[in-house]
């Protein structure tokens, strides 16, 4: 008796994975005459890119990461960061006036991330 002809299974293909941090959202703020408050979130672990032109009156910005109580002041001459969190986490950023830029936050693509200000 002849054998059982092996069959041919065919593979499911892999689904896309969600990289990372592949979901960018932007937020542009322009130069005013009143301190501005930024607030970045999401549902998961995310980085929030900072470029900005710094204060016309030199004072700069603050940063507050709500989880570690994280809280510093950032030099006008800074013009760029990186900063990161835990998923539902929040990072608060305090523009003072004059100050002109824009914040971009990474995040998982599935997440659900938020940046109001």
């Amino acid at each position: 008796m002849a054998g059982k002809r092996p069959t041919k299974t065919r593979r499911k293909p892999s689904p896309i994975g969600c990289e990372p941090l592949s979901q960018i959202l932007v937020h542009a703020f322009a130069p005013g005459t009143l301190q501005e408050t930024v607030t970045c979130t999401s549902d998961a672990d995310f980085l929030v890119h900072c470029v900005s032109n710094g204060a016309t009156d030199n004072s700069g910005f603050s940063i507050n990461v709500k989880s570690t109580g994280f809280t510093t002041g950032v030099s006008p001459s800074v013009t760029g960061f990186t900063i990161g969190a835990s998923a539902n986490d929040v990072i608060t950023f305090i523009f003072q006036p004059g100050s002109a830029g824009f914040l971009t936050l990474q995040t998982k693509c599935s997440a659900k991330p938020s940046i109001k200000g």
